[in-house]
């Protein structure tokens, strides 16, 4: 009779026993993320706007043609050698408009526009750019086993060389912070339903690396067979 009840509490409050359902499976190391209610921290370490975090994104809410300016920039950059930073700074953008539309006001918004801007006046520049996912105030890590698969992808050689594998891995980058943004915000739902977008990216970046690696060893043979002195 208890299993029964706890069934129909669930049922009764669905969003919130599959939320907490979900905060469970996304594997939140985060101390203050997993704290909700009177005993949650509210200070810097638990993710409040420091002085340096306001003056570094404050002018980007108050800019509300920024979006539009950096799309506008970023259509007219080349894509050619450097697909996975231009992927990442669109789909950063992306980000940025989702969640404009979805009214969040938590800083998220100003924080993807400001990585997209870094992205994309860095190309503009020939500049050197990292790829590396810097610490941001309003995200967490989720699911640290993507991570690591997003690392051993990143590793590879075969994904430098194939340029069609780099932007599926750098969408499936920025959508895990979206995701850790998500479950900052305490809404793990949400958070864990970006999940199966991310593994297919995550597939198609590998399986399009395996590709590029299988064609360019066939033009070696090919080449070394047509090359090789008839008998």
């Amino acid at each position: 009779m208890k299993f029964q009840l706890t069934t129909l509490v669930c049922v009764l409050a669905f969003t919130g026993c599959a939320d907490h359902a979900a905060r469970e499976r996304l594997g939140i190391v985060d101390s203050t993320v997993l704290k909700s209610g009177m005993g949650a921290s509210q200070d810097e370490a638990a993710g409040a706007p420091s002085p340096q975090w306001v003056s570094a994104y404050a002018s980007i809410r108050r800019s509300l043609g920024a979006l539009a300016s950096l799309q506008q920039r970023l259509d007219q950059l080349p894509r050619d050698r450097r697909e996975y930073f231009h992927a990442k700074a669109q789909c950063w953008l992306n980000a940025a408009q989702q969640a404009r539309a979805d009214r969040d006001l938590w800083g998220f918004v100003e924080e993807a526009l400001g990585q997209a801007a870094v992205i994309t006046i860095g190309l503009q520049n020939s500049a050197s750019l990292s790829a590396a996912n810097p610490a941001l105030r309003t995200v967490s890590t989720v699911r640290p086993d993507l991570w690591d698969i997003v690392n051993a992808i990143k590793a590879d050689p075969a994904v430098a060389r194939c340029p069609h594998a780099q932007a599926p891995l750098a969408c499936a980058e920025v959508e895990l912070m979206h995701a850790g943004h998500d479950a900052w915000r305490r809404n793990f739902s949400a958070s864990e339903s970006r999940l199966p977008h991310i593994k297919d990216s995550l597939r198609a970046s590998a399986e399009t690396a395996l590709h590029c690696e299988q064609a360019a060893s066939a033009r070696v043979s090919f080449s070394r067979q047509a090359a090789a002195p008839a008998s």
